[in-house]
């Protein structure tokens, strides 16, 4: 595969019951990564991804890390299989994973903030009740329209997620993004659902998240990419790494701008992108916008591209069936 390749990291969502058979499946160094994480978080990580429903993998507390131990696992496989991406970036959550890979921030580092970001973002949303929705085939006036006939009596209702041109997911109050949903279909959206997600991320019902956050992002080192870096926050090239921490201070409450994010990276070369973590969203997305590129998911990328082979050992790389989903975290 050739150094035009962009490595792209999911979030919160892409965790799916059974997710652990596929890290172990990744090699020794995911069940290292699971212990690390287990003792950086107090969660049972091996557990949790191997015995959890989807009800329990829902809460962000445990969604984030779960998903962030499954990213960085694929990253470290891709990478002894000889894959060196020319730039990264992470939808949300995935953003963390993508400053590992760019050598911005440690693994350690990352697992921690995560765990504290999780928390945060958990027990806001137990303080102030909400809820996100997609929206598809709407332009994105007329999305941004109703969210803002919404907002009326104290109704938040905000675009979170900007996934793709055809693509919205909206957040806020429960009653306004019923409101939202209704009147997108009678507005004769392709498609308009409630996301079954735990708080209204993204969205101003997070700020109390962000307060929370705020220390410990302000104090976690941040070094300077050694690799081009896209962030989801801003949609552009960072190259201003100090500016970037007000941008990555503000994440829980700002869009995630992934339409921005995949143009920015063909900009920087990129043709194929590998979606290096659980599960296959961002390369439905990638189709949307990257319509003459290749959109790989892990596995997908280390069958083209296996480590060599080594006496009595066999290629288990076989992938699990699983639900896609839209939102991210």
């Amino acid at each position: 595969m050739t150094t035009t390749t962009a490595f792209v990291f999911p979030g919160q969502g892409s965790q799916f019951p059974g997710m652990g058979h596929e890290l172990h499946r990744l090699g020794p160094h995911a069940r290292t990564l699971a212990r690390r994480a287990e003792e950086i978080t107090g969660l049972p990580v091996t557990e949790l991804m191997t015995r959890a429903d989807a009800a329990t993998l829902a809460d962000p507390e445990i969604a984030q890390v779960l998903v962030l131990v499954w990213s960085l696992a694929a990253l470290k496989r891709l990478r002894e299989a000889g894959l060196r991406p020319c730039a990264v970036a992470g939808h949300s959550l995935g953003e963390y994973t993508a400053l590992v890979a760019c050598g911005s921030l440690d693994q350690d580092t990352a697992l921690s903030l995560v765990s504290c970001r999780g928390k945060a973002m958990a027990q806001a949303a137990r303080a102030r009740r909400g809820g996100m929705a997609a929206v598809v085939g709407l332009p994105a006036p007329t999305v941004q329209a109703l969210c803002r006939r919404a907002c009326a009596d104290g109704e938040v209702a905000v675009v979170a997620n900007w996934n793709s041109p055809r693509q919205l997911v909206v957040a806020g109050t429960v009653n306004a993004i019923e409101q939202v949903v209704d009147a997108a279909i009678g507005a004769g959206a392709l498609r308009a659902r409630r996301l079954t997600v735990g708080g209204a991320y993204h969205s101003p019902l997070m700020n109390e998240a962000n307060d929370s956050l705020r220390g410990p992002l302000s104090a976690a080192p941040l070094g300077a990419p050694r690799i081009p870096f896209v962030s989801s926050t801003t949609g552009s090239h960072v190259t201003d790494i100090a500016a970037y921490r007000t941008d990555l201070l503000s994440q829980v409450i700002s869009p995630v701008r992934w339409s921005d994010t995949v143009p920015a990276l063909a900009a920087l070369g990129a043709d194929t992108y590998v979606e290096a973590g659980p599960g296959r969203v961002l390369g439905g997305l990638g189709r949307e916008m990257a319509r003459t590129a290749r959109h790989l998911t892990t596995w997908e990328a280390l069958r083209q591209c296996p480590p060599p082979a080594r006496p009595g050992t066999h290629d288990v790389m076989h992938p699990v069936t699983r639900p896609t989903s839209t939102k991210g975290g």
